[in-house]
């Protein structure tokens, strides 16, 4: 099968726009033209109207009257010298000329063109030299007055010459409105003012909007008038009629659904909503360029997603891609603004309402293609067929599938909504294990702030055991995530405990649940529990936020004293089983908390001997990160003296190290004693 690109050679290649016709009339015309003057003709049309495969037909049947025309093909485009482009015109030119005459003097006739082709030829300008460089033309410099022809004399003799061919000569130049401004004008000016020789005839193809805007930047008049004075018979190609059109794109998708029959592709293809696309199509395919870009995108994509997608969804969604790309951002990109994700009863006509009444009021450059959005999404249709939820249909508005018709377009680093809703049940579950699974995946692949991002995006109401679910889920989990936060300073595990802040702004009867978190061992880290209570203080504290947990004072007491209490019973156990030290020591004082406990415990034990000593410097390891002109960024070690202090005398410390024997210490402990004298962070 020939390429859907390419143009039609011939007519056994297929008339699938019904030219050959009006190619053979153009053709008759052509050959009943007795004039001896130039005469120009113009191929008007957009560009993949067909004016290529047109001009093909009419050459064929030109080709079969070679005893009275010969044809030259010019491309100009292909030229980046306008004095190449002279000279090729003019060497083709003559090679015709010469070809067809019988008449003497062939060699007076050479010499005569090539004293022509030096008198016209501008000086060598190359695309890229600005519109302020001009064409210079060399008469003057190759014409001395000496000199007894002038260049009106040596036009004059050639077109002596050219009168006398017993033959017309169709010159067919194609693609000038790819040309430059300066080259466009030059190709006018050559046929109109320089070669306009007797027995010529000149078939100018071009995109008529296009030409005119390029000759208005050198011409001080309207781009189409000055056509109007050079073209002598414009001609239009055929619009072909809507039925030839559809057609056509009908016969170029099914041979893709063919293929897939072949292959034994389980496709979903339903004529009922096909159907609806009839009735619009003819407004949005108009050419054989329209055609060939649906085409081009279906057949590349489609059949990879074939199985997971509706047919006529892909094929709308690709037809908007096409004609309207911010619209189909927008589709991808937020889909909320075209179909509810979540049918919810009651709410279901409040929900159709606000999406009615935000694409009227909002996105008003869009309502031509209503017609479109229509079919695809039955929301904005006050008469639609379908059914939403059906593995059977997989429609575009179906959350389970929406996601499958971008995936050419959506980044690796994206939660799809697919993932999303999985990851919401889990989350809303009292499976922890299931949410720890799905989530620490997703993190592995830096994404599991994109969905806290699209969590609070899309988030509905939600039933008190699904926030408490949320809440616990959350908080047992944030200290496990590792991804760095795509937006912001702050790290995911950060996010998520202020996400698990936010769902008790939501809580019905927050004090009875607090009350209960911080009694009840629930596989919430300590510091979490510290952490989550210091910002209830916090926001409480404040004059005004719109972030205050509304709990009784009595309960604020209690829970303070609750964490007071244990932040007091920590043991030393608990700091080398993992706890971590400087945050204990960084916060007790907000819960007005003593550390007494703690401090004696570690007084008797670093002193023991070595190994103690070391290991507690290990416990009190800190890593910051440092950011250097000449290093880079770099992890700096140093031991937390100023948290250390608060449990220990220095001083004591720094005896300590002066008695050791630096000599019998692993590498391991000389590092740390390396990391002792480094300066702390600050």
């Amino acid at each position: 099968m020939q390429h859907r690109d390419i143009p039609k050679k011939t007519k056994e290649d297929g008339d699938d726009l019904k030219f050959a016709p009006y190619a053979s009339r153009v053709a008759q015309g052509i050959l009943n033209y007795s004039q001896d003057e130039t005469f120009i003709i113009s191929l008007e049309g957009e560009w993949g109207s067909g004016k290529t495969t047109l001009i093909n037909f009419i050459k064929e049947d030109l080709k079969n009257k070679r005893d009275k025309v010969e044809i030259l093909d010019f491309n100009p485009w292909l030229i980046t010298d306008m004095n190449q482009v002279v000279k090729l015109f003019f060497d083709e030119l003559m090679k015709i000329i010469l070809s067809v005459t019988t008449k003497a003097k062939k060699d007076e006739f050479k010499k005569d063109v090539k004293k022509f082709i030096a008198a016209i030829a501008p000086d060598s300008v190359s695309i890229g030299i600005t519109d302020a460089i001009k064409a210079k033309y060399n008469i003057a410099k190759r014409f001395q007055d000496e000199d007894k022809d002038n260049l009106e004399k040596i036009k004059e003799r050639i077109n002596e010459y050219l009168k006398g061919l017993e033959k017309k000569i169709v010159i067919i130049i194609d693609d000038i409105d790819r040309l430059t401004d300066k080259e466009t004008e030059f190709i006018f000016r050559l046929t109109k003012g320089i070669a306009d020789f007797d027995n010529l005839i000149y078939i100018l193809l071009y995109d008529k909007g296009v030409v005119s805007k390029s000759l208005e930047k050198f011409k001080s008049e309207n781009g189409q008038k000055y056509l109007e004075k050079i073209v002598q018979y414009p001609l239009s190609v055929p619009k072909p009629h809507k039925t030839t059109i559809k057609n056509l794109l009908f016969k170029e998708l099914d041979e893709i659904l063919a293929k897939l029959d072949a292959e034994n592709v389980k496709y979903i293809f339903n004529k009922e909503t096909w159907s609806q696309v009839h009735l619009v199509i003819d407004k949005y395919i108009k050419t054989v360029r329209d055609i060939n870009q649906i085409v081009n995108i279906v057949s590349f994509e489609y059949p990879i997603i074939a199985t997971e997608v509706n047919f006529t969804d892909f094929f709308i969604i690709s037809l908007i891609k096409l004609k309207n790309h911010a619209l189909y951002e927008l589709i991808k990109n937020k889909p909320s603004d075209f179909f509810i994700y979540k049918y919810r009863g009651n709410k279901e006509e409040e929900e159709i309402k606000i999406i009615r009444d935000n694409f009227n009021e909002n996105l008003k450059e869009f309502h031509d293609f209503r017609d479109l959005l229509e079919i695809c999404f039955p929301i904005f249709s006050d008469y639609s067929y379908r059914t939403i939820g059906s593995h059977k249909t997989k429609y575009i508005g179906d959350i389970n599938y929406f996601e499958n018709y971008f995936s050419f377009s959506i980044s690796d680093d994206k939660i799809s909504m697919k993932e999303y809703y999985t990851l919401k049940e889990k989350l809303l579950s009292s499976d922890f294990e299931g949410f720890k699974e799905a989530l620490l995946e997703v993190d592995k692949q830096q994404k599991s702030q994109y969905f806290l991002n699209m969590f609070y995006e899309f988030k509905d109401s939600m039933e008190t055991e699904e926030i408490e679910n949320a809440f616990y889920n959350t908080l047992k989990i944030c200290k496990l995530l590792k991804s760095e936060n795509i937006s912001s300073y702050f790290n995911a595990s950060y996010n998520y405990k202020n996400f698990g802040y936010s769902l008790l702004l939501e809580h019905k009867d927050v004090d009875d649940f607090l009350l209960d978190f911080y009694k009840n061992d629930n596989d919430v880290s300590f510091i979490i529990k510290v952490e989550l209570l210091k910002d209830i203080n916090e926001e409480i504290a404040k004059e005004h936020s719109d972030k205050k947990v509304i709990v009784a004072n009595k309960t604020l007491e209690e829970l303070n004293k609750i964490v007071k209490e244990k932040l007091e019973n920590i043991t030393l156990s608990n700091i080398l089983e993992g706890l971590h030290p400087s945050y204990i020591v960084y916060i007790y004082k907000d819960f007005e908390a003593l550390l007494e406990k703690l401090s004696t415990e570690l007084k008797d034990y670093i002193f023991k001997d070595s190994e103690s000593f070391f290991e507690i410097l290990k416990v009190f390891e800190r890593v910051s990160k440092i950011s250097s002109s000449n290093k880079g960024v770099y992890d700096k070690h140093s031991i937390a003296k100023d948290n250390l202090s608060k449990l220990i005398d220095l001083n004591e410390v720094e005896e300590y190290i002066k008695n050791l024997n630096v000599s019998t210490l692993s590498d391991e402990e000389n590092i740390l004693l390396s990391y002792w004298n480094n300066n702390d962070r600050w």
